[in-house]
């Protein structure tokens, strides 16, 4: 009777131990993006992501999963508004894709954020119809340093589990 019982809990623990690794996000799967600056700065990501050869939007570095979204970009580029503060980042980001996609960008949400180096920063959701027939959500983070507008957005589906890769912004001080 004593062994059935540790038979047992020996197969529940293996089962939850496996459930735990299959579902667990695992480092060593993780690419980091580094920038040599100014201003310097990495981003993490999940390994399944490859660069993508095509880079419409001439950012910095552009993945996608798999031939498809979601697809990230970084980008590191000067003010293109004068006076552009963290208070407009989101608008302005907003504009840049109304203007290459052609389309109307809505803020879903939009609040302020801060790096894990510390960096304010402003974290925000929009969305957009791409293409005229699929919409389209952007998971950003967008800051302000060193005299450049650096962003990292993910491009997804709506409803899609929302990667942190655009939260692991880490500003080299």
């Amino acid at each position: 009777m004593k062994k059935r019982w540790s038979l047992a809990t020996l197969l529940i623990l293996a089962g939850v131990l496996a459930v735990t690794v299959a579902l667990a996000p695992s480092a060593a799967l993780a690419k980091e993006f580094k920038y040599a600056g100014p201003p310097a700065f990495t981003v993490t990501y999940p390994g399944f992501y490859t660069q993508d050869s095509e880079n419409p939007n001439k950012v910095l570095y552009r993945t996608k999963q798999e031939g498809t979204i979601p697809i990230m970009e970084i980008n590191c580029r000067d003010f293109p508004v004068p006076g552009m503060t963290l208070a407009t980042v989101a608008k302005e980001y907003a504009k840049l894709i109304e203007k290459s996609q052609q389309t109307t960008v809505t803020i879903t949400s939009e609040k302020p954020f801060t790096t894990k180096d510390g960096t304010p920063a402003v974290e925000a959701t929009l969305t957009f119809l791409y293409q005229g027939f699929m919409q389209l959500q952007i998971s950003a983070v967008l800051t302000l340093k060193d005299g450049k507008w650096v962003y990292v957005v993910i491009y997804q589906a709506p409803g899609a589990p929302m990667w942190d890769a655009p939260k692991s912004l880490t500003f080299k001080k």
